[in-house]
């Protein structure tokens, strides 16, 4: 792996910034918010409960209308700035035919909230612990999930001091797991990385103790920041002595990879089977 350390800003921001390493993003956030919309427009189980006390802290929560089986807790990406539930839905049909309920929370973006990545992970936190309280007592798991800073947000719930009841595995795609870097690229220009915020929520800095297995995927066409951010925080698991592998998307960039959740038999798809396979035999 490279040192980050001799990158100038310039490449730092090139890194951080996936337009260049994504000419179809638009493309294929498009082309996802679609399905979404049409996958919500055909389902009638869907339920909006809120967690919070503001209009955003809320999420929704599809049910497979089974009394056992896996639930996921999925984080949207969107570089802590965008993103909708509602554009996330995509996936959820394929999975509820399989026997698994979705959740997806909406929180605030970043630049809402004075920049602090802090209020975010809170959000999450209280979303999580509402899904794990309303499990309590059937016996159902919650599979953890978050692509990009949807996979950083993660990854620090995971981490947390105080991490939610009934969590059994974590599977993170094309995420960020130590701050520093990314705190000196352009992105400093909407995210207040306080030596606090870098401290607390870089989840590499805190997989001590970690007991979930963690599946770290990325692309082969990703930034090689964001691929390396992968490696380094596999690389953090292993030597802490967590669970964890390392899954390459050949040939994928960082949103051609968010949608291989699209169909049962893509590439994210495929670890997350393999994550309810290892929760069901446990």
């Amino acid at each position: 792996m490279h040192d980050w350390r001799a990158l100038s800003s310039a490449q730092l921001d090139w890194n951080y910034d996936q337009r260049p390493h994504a000419p179809n993003m638009v493309q294929v956030l498009e082309r996802l918010a679609a399905a979404g919309a049409q996958a919500q427009a055909r389902l009638s189980g869907r339920q909006r409960l809120t967690y919070g006390s503001t209009e955003i802290e809320a999420l929704d929560w599809y049910a497979c209308g089974q009394a056992q089986g896996p639930v996921l807790f999925f984080i949207h990406g969107g570089a802590w700035r965008s993103g909708q539930a509602r554009d996330y839905a995509f996936f959820v049909e394929w999975m509820l035919a399989e026997g698994v309920d979705v959740v997806i929370p909406d929180f605030a973006v970043v630049q809402e909230v004075g920049g602090d990545l802090g209020v975010l992970q809170r959000q999450l936190a209280q979303a999580l612990h509402l899904v794990s309280a309303r499990l309590q007592g059937s016996g159902r798991l919650i599979h953890l999930c978050g692509h990009s800073s949807g996979a950083h947000l993660a990854a620090c719930l995971a981490t947390s001091p105080e991490p939610a009841p009934g969590m059994c595995s974590l599977t993170v795609c094309s995420g960020l797991y130590e701050l520093e870097p990314v705190s000196l690229s352009s992105r400093s220009q909407y995210v207040n990385f306080t030596p606090t915020c870098v401290e607390a929520l870089s989840p590499q800095r805190h997989v001590e103790g970690l007991k979930l297995p963690v599946t770290v995927l990325c692309g082969t066409q990703e930034s090689p920041e964001f691929m390396r951010q992968s490696q380094a925080f596999h690389e953090a698991l292993q030597a802490a002595a967590v669970p964890s592998r390392l899954v390459l998307g050949e040939g994928l960039n960082h949103f051609d990879i968010l949608e291989s959740l699209a169909e049962p038999t893509g590439l994210l798809a495929q670890q997350l089977r393999k994550a309810w396979a290892a929760d069901s035999l446990a």
